[in-house]
Protein backbone atom coordinates (compact mmCIF):
# COMPACT_ATOMS: atom_id res chain seq x y z
CA UNK A 1 0.00 0.00 0.00
CA UNK A 2 2.50 2.36 0.87
CA UNK A 3 4.97 1.67 -2.54
CA UNK A 4 1.11 2.32 -4.22
CA UNK A 5 0.82 6.08 -2.55
CA UNK A 6 4.77 6.47 -3.23
CA UNK A 7 4.46 5.73 -7.08
CA UNK A 8 0.95 8.09 -6.87
CA UNK A 9 2.63 10.87 -4.93
CA UNK A 10 5.73 10.62 -7.53
CA UNK A 11 3.54 10.74 -10.44
CA UNK A 12 1.41 13.55 -9.37
CA UNK A 13 4.10 15.44 -8.45
CA UNK A 14 6.24 14.75 -11.66
CA UNK A 15 2.55 15.81 -13.37
CA UNK A 16 2.76 19.40 -11.70
CA UNK A 17 6.36 20.12 -12.38
CA UNK A 18 5.94 19.18 -16.35
CA UNK A 19 2.64 21.58 -16.23
CA UNK A 20 4.41 24.27 -14.78
CA UNK A 21 7.37 23.89 -16.75
CA UNK A 22 5.19 23.48 -20.13
CA UNK A 23 3.16 27.15 -19.28
CA UNK A 24 6.31 29.07 -19.63
CA UNK A 25 7.71 27.14 -22.14
CA UNK A 26 4.14 27.54 -23.87
CA UNK A 27 4.07 31.18 -23.65
CA UNK A 28 7.58 31.81 -24.37
CA UNK A 29 7.19 29.91 -27.62
CA UNK A 30 4.25 30.87 -29.15
CA UNK A 31 5.32 34.44 -28.36
CA UNK A 32 8.51 34.13 -30.38
CA UNK A 33 6.59 32.06 -33.34
CA UNK A 34 4.11 35.26 -33.48
CA UNK A 35 1.15 33.41 -31.95
CA UNK A 36 0.67 36.53 -29.68
CA UNK A 37 -3.25 35.88 -29.61
CA UNK A 38 -2.87 32.26 -28.47
CA UNK A 39 -0.74 33.95 -25.12
CA UNK A 40 -2.77 36.51 -24.98
CA UNK A 41 -6.15 33.41 -24.66
CA UNK A 42 -3.40 31.87 -21.85
CA UNK A 43 -3.04 34.52 -19.47
CA UNK A 44 -6.91 35.24 -20.12
CA UNK A 45 -7.59 31.80 -19.05
CA UNK A 46 -5.57 32.37 -16.17
CA UNK A 47 -6.99 35.72 -15.27
CA UNK A 48 -10.84 34.41 -15.74
CA UNK A 49 -10.28 32.20 -12.78
CA UNK A 50 -8.27 34.73 -10.48
CA UNK A 51 -8.44 38.18 -12.17
CA UNK A 52 -5.08 39.02 -9.38
CA UNK A 53 -2.86 35.90 -11.12
CA UNK A 54 0.23 37.86 -11.45
CA UNK A 55 1.37 35.51 -14.14
CA UNK A 56 -1.80 36.59 -16.43
CA UNK A 57 -1.62 40.22 -15.61
CA UNK A 58 2.19 39.71 -17.23
CA UNK A 59 1.00 37.96 -20.37
CA UNK A 60 -1.90 40.77 -20.66
CA UNK A 61 0.45 43.79 -20.04
CA UNK A 62 2.98 42.40 -22.53
CA UNK A 63 0.47 42.04 -24.98
CA UNK A 64 -1.13 45.34 -24.79
CA UNK A 65 2.51 47.04 -25.33
CA UNK A 66 3.30 44.83 -28.22
CA UNK A 67 0.31 45.98 -29.80
CA UNK A 68 0.15 49.15 -28.39
CA UNK A 69 -3.53 49.14 -26.87
CA UNK A 70 -3.54 52.61 -25.28
CA UNK A 71 -7.20 51.79 -24.36
CA UNK A 72 -6.31 49.56 -21.86
CA UNK A 73 -1.92 49.55 -21.30
CA UNK A 74 -2.20 51.97 -18.44
CA UNK A 75 -4.66 49.65 -16.38
CA UNK A 76 -2.15 46.75 -17.56
CA UNK A 77 0.97 48.83 -15.79
CA UNK A 78 -1.02 49.61 -12.88
CA UNK A 79 -2.08 46.22 -11.66
CA UNK A 80 1.04 44.99 -12.54
CA UNK A 81 2.12 47.24 -9.98
CA UNK A 82 -0.54 46.61 -7.01
CA UNK A 83 -0.03 42.90 -7.77
CA UNK A 84 3.33 42.45 -7.88
CA UNK A 85 4.13 44.48 -4.99
CA UNK A 86 1.85 41.29 -3.33
CA UNK A 87 4.33 39.00 -4.08
CA UNK A 88 6.53 37.99 -1.16
CA UNK A 89 8.38 34.81 -3.22
CA UNK A 90 11.89 34.91 -3.19
CA UNK A 91 12.12 34.70 -7.24
CA UNK A 92 10.33 37.58 -8.28
CA UNK A 93 10.73 39.61 -5.21
CA UNK A 94 14.01 40.07 -7.31
CA UNK A 95 12.73 41.49 -10.24
CA UNK A 96 9.82 43.22 -9.24
CA UNK A 97 11.38 46.29 -8.04
CA UNK A 98 12.87 46.49 -12.32
CA UNK A 99 9.57 45.70 -13.40
CA UNK A 100 7.73 48.44 -10.86
CA UNK A 101 10.22 51.20 -11.82
CA UNK A 102 9.66 50.40 -15.90
CA UNK A 103 5.79 50.36 -15.24
CA UNK A 104 5.72 53.46 -13.52
CA UNK A 105 8.37 55.19 -16.39
CA UNK A 106 5.74 53.92 -19.11
CA UNK A 107 2.83 55.42 -16.96
CA UNK A 108 4.83 58.71 -17.21
CA UNK A 109 5.63 58.74 -20.60
CA UNK A 110 1.93 57.53 -21.68
CA UNK A 111 0.79 60.83 -20.39
CA UNK A 112 3.42 62.77 -22.74
CA UNK A 113 2.72 60.13 -25.98
CA UNK A 114 -0.06 60.95 -28.60
CA UNK A 115 1.06 58.93 -31.86
CA UNK A 116 -1.36 60.47 -35.13
CA UNK A 117 -3.72 57.77 -36.10
CA UNK A 118 -0.93 56.71 -38.76
CA UNK A 119 2.22 56.34 -36.53
CA UNK A 120 0.04 54.52 -33.77
CA UNK A 121 -1.41 51.72 -36.99
CA UNK A 122 2.42 51.47 -37.86
CA UNK A 123 3.46 50.88 -34.43
CA UNK A 124 0.83 48.18 -33.48
CA UNK A 125 2.00 46.54 -37.02
CA UNK A 126 5.12 45.30 -35.63
CA UNK A 127 3.06 43.51 -33.07
CA UNK A 128 2.88 40.98 -36.21
CA UNK A 129 6.04 40.09 -36.44
CA UNK A 130 7.58 37.13 -35.44
CA UNK A 131 10.72 36.37 -33.85
CA UNK A 132 10.60 38.38 -30.40
CA UNK A 133 11.47 37.09 -27.36
CA UNK A 134 8.74 37.35 -24.59
CA UNK A 135 9.29 41.00 -23.11
CA UNK A 136 8.88 40.12 -19.49
CA UNK A 137 10.27 36.63 -19.74
CA UNK A 138 12.75 36.85 -16.61
CA UNK A 139 9.27 37.54 -14.50
CA UNK A 140 7.82 34.49 -15.95
CA UNK A 141 10.45 32.77 -14.97
CA UNK A 142 10.71 33.42 -11.88
CA UNK A 143 7.34 33.14 -11.33
CA UNK A 144 7.76 29.08 -12.24
CA UNK A 145 11.00 28.71 -9.73
CA UNK A 146 8.74 30.40 -7.28
CA UNK A 147 6.03 27.57 -8.27
CA UNK A 148 3.22 30.26 -9.04
CA UNK A 149 2.19 28.49 -12.32
CA UNK A 150 0.47 25.27 -10.32
CA UNK A 151 -2.51 24.90 -12.74
CA UNK A 152 -5.66 27.00 -11.47
CA UNK A 153 -9.07 26.62 -10.70
CA UNK A 154 -10.75 22.66 -10.07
Amino acid sequence: MKKILLVFCVLTTSLLEAQTTNFYTTVTNLWYQGQKTEVLALGQERLNINSNDIAGLIIKLAYDEEFLLLNSISNSYEKVIQIGQTITNDNFKIHYPFLKINNEYMLDFLTTYHPSPLELIEEQAKGLLPQKPFTYALELEALKKDGLFEPLGP
